[in-house]
Formats: structure tokens, C-alpha cells, sequence
């Protein structure tokens, strides 16, 4: 009877749920949807939750903690959205950093540090700190990437292979198939951005080892490594999809789950925007630059060109802006906030202006609305130039002067039916899957806390030294070994040659006679 107890305790054990730490510290609206999309996953799947977060105001909800992280906030500061397009790799690595040790170093996610779990889950952004949270809770890490998959997020799970020569990383423009030229500048950028990670490694262990050695000490355990610690990676979890970002090889631990972040049935619109949307006979162009980048922050002859430019549209146009403009024309729509997938599913949306960030290119494939991309910093260039590409969008550059290019794209887009058509391609592409990307999540977690980390699912590569992963040692042996049957055949040779020959006499001098 015991046994039967014991047995039934077991397999109820997944059933009750596991108990999950969640740390989405980056100050940023679009990264803490990353979060939620990810936290939500888990708590429907019937799981507990810590999520520490730098925006704690949500709603209650059963199994769900808060931790308020809201001092990584000071790190970004009052860095101006449209300055950021020109800042350098070594800064964002730089804020990423501060970020990690921001959110490790407050008392309550260090509190929690101290408590069960049952594994961590973490967002990457330019720092390799976070493989401290689950080096002290000792439990599978699991890791989101929030940028399509490129070779950055690569060597965190496998040495970069094929990538590098292959496929064109995040932040180039170049077409697949790259020419001789495209990849030797695609591996150049590779390569610095391996080199500024080596160098963001060397810099961040001490922080490592100050902010989680007393914490494990705490805890009575070893710390490993940091070398060790930060390819410790269970599961990694990729906002990605062949439908927007090239095809790579990767190990079975890395996971598509992108759109996971888009809610299976949109909240419906608010009665007069439906009206308004469901009375457009001529379409409804929607724009918006995102949570980041504000409308209001737009030079003031900007904002006068592109009222001028939308107003002449024979169609609807919902703008979120964020404070009140007068004199609009009649057809323009202004709302400091737009429920945006809800927007996108309307069958009378036709072109979305965006800023190129991939939660909304995402939407936007999901719904089969094609882009109007106007890229400000970030992946966002990248974003729009594969949009382009693809397709299904036309891009332009961020400018203060950009209304005329603006208002040329705009009509090809609107005469042209060709980028709705493949939108709509794409959707179905993108949509075409056996399970939604919210279970793929938590099945992926309980996998890899069932399996204490997922190792069968790991690539081997980092079980082998540098010099052993490019073959360099086997590269040696065989140097060695043909310089040794060099030398033999040559001492083989000289031995038959003067059996054959006879040994070649050595001359003598002339002696000198001596008076």
C-alpha cells in the first residue's frame, strides 16, 4: 500500500507543477512582453513562478510571484531612443553587464537564490552573467533569445560552425548566397563579435565570482567556473523562424518559438475602433514606432511631413501617437495606445509603418499584413532589410528629411498587390505548425528539469578544448607524421642509393708539407 502511495505521489509530481524562477531584467516595454509571453506559458502549463521583472504592476495571478527589479531602470537612464542606432556593440555589452549585475545584486532575487527551484529561466542581452543564477540554484538553465537566431546565440551552445561562412549574421544586410567578398566581411564581423564576447567574458567572471561566491558559499556549495558555468545551457529558446531568418543547423537543445508572445485569441477591439475598421471600405494603414521610439518624439517638421503624407491616403489610417495633434485630416486616427495583433487581424488592415522590431514583424507575419519598415537602431535595420527581401515589405531608413522616400514607398506598397500576397504567403508558412510555441515552451522546461538539464539533447562541442574543436590537433599529428615519412623515405633512399652506387668517397685535403 506504501508502494502505491509513493508511486501515485510520483507521477502527480509534474501534474502539481514545478516551481520556476524567471529573471527578465532589461528596462525595456518590448523585453518584458518577452517575459510574459514566456512567464504565461509557464503558468498555464499549471507551474509556479518567481519573475523578476523591472515592471512589477501586473495583474494577480495564481501561481505567480513578483520580483521588482525596477533598479535596472537607472542603468538605461535617459538614453535618447533615436541616438541609440549609433551606438557601439562594446556599449549595449556594456549595459547588458550592468543589467545582470543590477538584477543579481538586488536582495530579493538574491532572497530567492537561497529558496528551491526547479530550474531558471533567463532572457540573454549582451552578457553572459546571468549563467550565475543557475550555477548557484544548481538546476537546468533555460535561455530566451529574443533576436532572430544568428551566430552570437550560436557559440553560447555550439562552437560556430558553418554560420560563420554561410549564413549573414544579424548585422549585415547580405543575400543568401553570399559572394567571396560578403563572406569574408560576414566572417570579419563574426569574429569581433567573438572577440568583444571573450573579452566581455574576462571582464564579467570577476563580477561573477564576487556577486555569486558568497551566495554559494551561503549555500554551502562549489561554484563552477565561469567558463563552465556559461555554456551550462539546457534549453535555449529562440524568438526565430525559417519563415523570417535563414535556415541554420543546430543542436536539438535550441528550440523556434517564435510569436509564442501573441495570444491565441486577440482581446477584441474597443466597439468604435471596430467600427471605424469595419467602415473602411479603402483598407486601414496602421503606424506605429513601436514602445520604445515615440511618435512625440519626432522633430516637429517630421510630424508635419507625415501628417501632410497620410492625410492625402484615400484610405484609414491609425496612428499610435502619444499626446494630441491638431488639425489631423479626417481620414488619420490618433490613440497613445493600439491593441496592435487585434489592429493587424482585422481583414481590413493593409500595410503597417513600423519601426522594424521583431515582436511587430512578428505579428505582422503572423496576421499577413506586409511592412512598411522605417528601422531606428538595434536589429531593426536587419529586420527590415530581410522583410525586403522576402518580399513582403519596402524599408527606409530613419531620417528627419525621410517623407519624401516615405510617401514613394508608400504608394508602390498600396498600388502594388504583389507585398500583401506574399504576407499572406508567409502567414500561412509561418502559421503551418503541429503545436503552438506557448506549449513548446513548457514542455521544453519540464524536459529539461526532468532530465536534470537536458544533456542528450546538447551539442558535444564544448566537451572538447579549442584546439580540439578545429581539429588543430589532429592537424599537428598529421604534419608530424608526414615530416617523419619525409625524413624516413629520404634516409630509406639515401641507404639504397649507396648500396646501389657504393658510398661516395670522401675527398681529402693536400697535405702540406711541412720544411
Amino acid at each position: 500500500m506504501k508502494l502505491m502511495i509513493i508511486a501515485a505521489l510520483a507521477l502527480l509530481s509534474p501534474a502539481l507543477g514545478y516551481r520556476i524562477l524567471a529573471i527578465f531584467a532589461v528596462p525595456s516595454k518590448s523585453h518584458d512582453h518577452l517575459g510574459q509571453g514566456v512567464v504565461g506559458a509557464l503558468l498555464k502549463a499549471g507551474h509556479e513562478v518567481t519573475w523578476a521583472t523591472p515592471y512589477p504592476k501586473k495583474e494577480a495571478q495564481k501561481g505567480l510571484t513578483l520580483i521588482d527589479v525596477s533598479e535596472t531602470t537607472e542603468v538605461i537612464g535617459h538614453v535618447d531612443p533615436l541616438k541609440m542606432r549609433h551606438m557601439s556593440i562594446g556599449r549595449l555589452r556594456d549595459f547588458g553587464r550592468n543589467i545582470s549585475i543590477a538584477a543579481a545584486s538586488n536582495k530579493a532575487v538574491q532572497q530567492a537564490l537561497m529558496e528551491k527551484y526547479d530550474a531558471v529561466v533567463t532572457e540573454v542581452f549582451f552578457s553572459d552573467l546571468q549563467a550565475g543564477f543557475a550555477a548557484v540554484l544548481q538546476v537546468p538553465w533555460i535561455v530566451l533569445s529574443g533576436t532572430v537566431f544568428h551566430a552570437g546565440v550560436e557559440s553560447m551552445v555550439a562552437d560556430i560552425g558553418s554560420s560563420m561562412a554561410l549564413v549573414p549574421t544579424m548585422m549585415s544586410d547580405y543575400p543568401i548566397p553570399m559572394n567571396l567578398w560578403q563572406r569574408m566581411a560576414n566572417t570579419v564581423i563574426v569574429g569581433m563579435m567573438a572577440a568583444g564576447r571573450l573579452w566581455d567574458i574576462s571582464v564579467s567572471e570577476k563580477y561573477y565570482l564576487e556577486i555569486f561566491g558568497p551566495l554559494a558559499q551561503k549555500k554551502g556549495i562549489v561554484l563552477p567556473p565561469y567558463s563552465q558555468a556559461i555554456h551550462n545551457i539546457s534549453i535555449l529558446l529562440s524568438n526565430s523562424h525559417p519563415s523570417l531568418a535563414p535556415a541554420v543547423s543546430v543542436p536539438p537543445n535550441v528550440v523556434d518559438i517564435a510569436g509564442y508572445h501573441i495570444a491565441d485569441h486577440h482581446t477584441p477591439l474597443p466597439k468604435d475602433l471596430q467600427d471605424l475598421m469595419d467602415n473602411s471600405k479603402n483598407g486601414v494603414v496602421y503606424f506605429s514606432m513601436g514602445s520604445v521610439v515615440k511618435a512625440s518624439a519626432l522633430p516637429e517638421q517630421t510630424r508635419k511631413d507625415l501628417i501632410k503624407i497620410l492625410g492625402a491616403l484615400p484610405c484609414t489610417v491609425l496612428w499610435k501617437f502619444e499626446e494630441p495633434l491638431q488639425g489631423l485630416p479626417k481620414n488619420v486616427h490618433i490613440r497613445p495606445w493600439m491593441p496592435q495583433p487585434a489592429i493587424l487581424a482585422h481583414p481590413n488592415t493593409k500595410l503597417f509603418i513600423t519601426h522594424g522590431g521583431l515582436l511587430s514583424t512578428l505579428e505582422a507575419i503572423q496576421a499577413g499584413v506586409p511592412l512598411l519598415a522605417v528601422p531606428v537602431f538595434g536589429d531593426q535595420p536587419g529586420n527590415a532589410v530581410r522583410a525586403q527581401r522576402a518580399g513582403y515589405a519596402l524599408a527606409v531608413p530613419f531620417a528627419p528629411d525621410m517623407g519624401d522616400r516615405l510617401k514613394v514607398a508608400l504608394d508602390k506598397m498600396l498600388s502594388d498587390n504583389s507585398y500583401y500576397k506574399k504576407a499572406k504567403e508567409l502567414s500561412r508558412l509561418f502559421n503551418n505548425r503541429p503545436v503552438s510555441s506557448a506549449k513548446l515552451i513548457a514542455h521544453y522546461v519540464e524536459l529539461a528539469i526532468e532530465t536534470k538539464g537536458a544533456l542528450h539533447l546538447r551539442s558535444p562541442t564544448y566537451q572538447y578544448a579549442w584546439y580540439e574543436r578545429y581539429m588543430l590537433d589532429q592537424l599537428a599529428v598529421v604534419l608530424i607524421s608526414l615530416y617523419v615519412a619525409v625524413k624516413l623515405v629520404k634516409y630509406v633512399l639515401k641507404r639504397a642509393l649507396n648500396s646501389i652506387f657504393g658510398k661516395p668517397a670522401k675527398k681529402e685535403g693536400k697535405k702540406v708539407k711541412k720544411n
